[in-house]
């Protein structure tokens, strides 16, 4: 069968709206410092007012296809701009999501394993999984996701022990000023990301409980980033915390059990790898489902589609720096396309129904 439930739709939320944020976290405590964890809980309250507010015009206008919100809202031309726009966004996500992973690897354990490499081992498995149906893609984010929140369980409750609450005080020690708005905006950018499950809607067979569940996807996932936030701070403090490319990976390397068991990084690589994959099938797959009607040849787009992510991957990951610059604008980038053009196109559809159906009861009246 080739459907969904509401329940396996919070898995593809966190899939998506969890790894970036949790794993490259120190680009946005080196802009809220301290009190990054608390513009986190800002970011998450404003993306779930948004999720909530998605679901409940497609529930509303009974539409669950982006497709159709897209095109039904503005004229025919403007909805290929916008909607191109969101899938460059999923485009630029997929090539984030290999490039960060190649270069986790290299930069932390295989040093001497190049990036090319390791996209090669990456991207390939993929292309098994793109010429499936839902159901092969439903089992593969059951299976991984629940890898990745084990694995991030763990890696929190080992990692207790070495870390220091008073690093997280004095609170608003300079005032609530700009840098702390930058970074809410920021991480807002990074929760936005959820929008990459939006084009899986169409295949739930029942909406009655779809906004209850994705109200819990969303609590999970901003629980999932403050606890993050809070972890490194208090392990390194804001100033080390916002110079480690990978704070976590640093955190990992410190657990010890029983004076001679330390594999710690063991949870931080499958977390990141598993993640990353998840979140690049996610969007790649996004722009299959959206693209669907016009693609004369998949097989032929899927290996273009991925030789172009291979290439720009290997350059975005081969330097941290540029990487890391480069991951600043991505968020003002998701920011744009999974928000503030969603939350336009949506609003406005949901203004066309809501009128129609005004007009359509006055006519039963008359």
């Amino acid at each position: 069968m080739n459907k969904i439930s509401s329940k396996h739709f919070m898995l593809f939320i966190l899939g998506v709206s969890i790894i970036s944020l949790k794993t490259y976290s120190s680009i946005f405590v080196s802009s809220g410092g301290r009190d990054t964890w608390i513009s986190s809980l800002l970011a998450g309250g404003v993306f779930i007012c948004f999720l909530f507010y998605v679901i409940k015009v497609c529930r509303v206008s009974n539409t669950f296809n982006i497709n159709e919100v897209f095109f039904n809202s503005f004229p025919k031309i403007v909805s290929f701009i916008l909607l191109g726009i969101f899938i460059l966004a999923l485009f630029i996500n997929a090539i984030e999501a290999a490039a960060v992973e190649a270069n986790v690897l290299h930069t932390t354990l295989f040093i001497d394993t190049p990036v090319w490499y390791a996209l090669i081992f990456f991207i390939t498995p993929s292309l098994f999984i793109f010429n499936k149906k839902i159901r092969t893609i439903l089992i593969f984010v059951l299976v991984s996701v629940f890898i990745f929140i084990i694995n991030g369980v763990l890696l929190f409750v080992l990692s207790q022990g070495y870390k220091d609450i008073n690093n997280l005080l004095p609170v608003f020690a300079h005032g609530i000023d700009s840098s702390f708005f930058i970074t809410s905006i920021l991480i807002l950018g990074g929760f936005s990301t959820f929008m990459i499950a939006i084009p899986f809607l169409k295949f739930i067979d029942k909406h009655e409980n779809l906004s209850k569940h994705t109200f819990y996807s969303g609590a999970i996932a901003i629980a999932f980033i403050v606890i993050s936030f809070v972890g490194v701070i208090t392990a390194f403090g804001p100033l080390r915390a916002a110079n480690i490319f990978y704070p976590e990976f640093i955190l990992s390397q410190r657990i010890e059990l029983a004076g001679f068991l330390e594999f710690g990084e063991l949870f931080f690589i499958t977390q990141t790898v598993v993640g990353f994959f998840i979140k690049y099938v996610i969007s790649s797959y996004s722009i299959l489902l959206i693209l669907d009607n016009y693609l004369k040849n998949k097989t032929i787009f899927i290996g273009i589609y991925t030789f172009i992510v291979f290439v720009l991957s290997y350059y975005l990951g081969s330097n941290n720096f540029f990487l890391y610059d480069a991951l600043k604008y991505i968020q003002i980038i998701n920011l744009i396309a999974f928000f503030i053009i969603p939350f336009i196109v949506y609003s406005l559809y949901y203004i066309k129904i809501r009128n129609k159906n005004l007009n359509s009861n006055k006519k039963d009246i008359n």
